[in-house]
């Protein structure tokens, strides 16, 4: 495991600035995942954590928590469309 992926564990509750690609999101269900840049596993992201709208294939910036169910993307906004 690289120093990268282990940092990005350990500060995974914490608020972390990362950025991925958005890989699917439903306006209906709102909800949908972020393919992050640092991690092989995909993040869930709620329409309620988004700071802007975003759709499949954006890049965005966002902040890594733990939650019951996992990792979840909050504060997200696009930073490339």
């Amino acid at each position: 495991m690289s120093l990268k992926k282990i940092f990005s564990f350990f500060t995974a509750g914490r608020s972390s600035e990362n950025t991925g690609q958005v890989k699917f999101f439903n306006r209906k269900k709102g909800y949908g995942f972020i393919q992050p840049e640092n991690m092989e596993k995909e993040v869930f992201v709620h329409a309620s954590n988004l700071e802007s709208t975003i759709q499949k294939g954006d890049k965005v910036s966002f902040e890594l928590k733990t939650s019951p169910k996992g990792l979840e993307a909050r504060n997200v906004r696009v930073v490339e469309a």
